[in-house]
């Protein structure tokens, strides 16, 4: 007998086995790791098929890419010109249909959605030169205008899917965003931090 957790986890393996696949040999992205495999986990807990689903810093793609194996709608938003191109030719590989937008968070992207996936760039300025994890000052700048714009971007009853590490302070993060409701997901200890993955929704739905 094949259990649930089980049944992800053969889930999760094929889509990883054909993402790896079709992944450019010498990306110039953010390659999958830890974080990354957290939040599909999370998302293999969901019914995504039907569902309009925004990946928002999509990276490698990885996260649009699963979704969209579900049978999800789903839109793919980064800042990186390089990155939409690379995932565009990954969807392609993969054949699936992924709408790609070059965008600043929510700055381009239009309409509303049921799930909204981010796994943000969380480590602090001055400490690393890399953008795709740069999260700004104090490493939460870019979360903070996330979570500010987030409710206006989903559906009634939607959500967004948001990994967290300690080295932004979880419980100052909620503090500063009382308008949402935060529920652990996922939660891991690493070798020099804790990540979690939370579902964000607004305090009135």
């Amino acid at each position: 007998m094949t259990t649930r957790s089980g049944q992800q986890s053969l889930r999760i393996e094929a889509f990883l086995a054909d993402f790896l696949a079709a992944r450019e040999e010498n990306p110039s992205t953010y390659a999958p790791s830890e974080d990354s495999f957290m939040m599909l986990e999370a998302l293999a807990d969901m019914e995504l098929q039907g569902l309009r689903v925004l990946d928002v810093g999509t990276g490698s793609g990885i996260l649009a890419a699963y979704c969209a194996r579900r049978g999800a709608e789903v839109t793919a938003s980064d800042i990186d010109v390089d990155a939409i191109e690379a995932v565009r030719r990954l969807a392609e590989r993969l054949g699936l249909r992924i709408e790609l937008v070059v965008s600043d968070l929510f700055s381009r992207i239009m309409g509303q959605f049921d799930v909204i996936v981010f796994n943000p760039p969380y480590l602090p300025s001055g400490t690393i030169s890399d953008h795709t994890v740069d999260g700004g000052n104090r490493g939460v700048e870019v979360m903070d205008r996330f979570l500010s714009e987030v409710t206006r971007r989903l559906r009634e009853n939607g959500f967004a899917v948001l990994l967290v590490s300690s080295i932004n302070d979880p419980e100052n993060l909620r503090r500063r965003h009382p308008q949402l409701r935060f529920k652990v997901l996922r939660e891991q200890s690493l070798f020099f931090e804790r990540l979690w993955v939370f579902e964000v929704k607004g305090s009135g739905t």
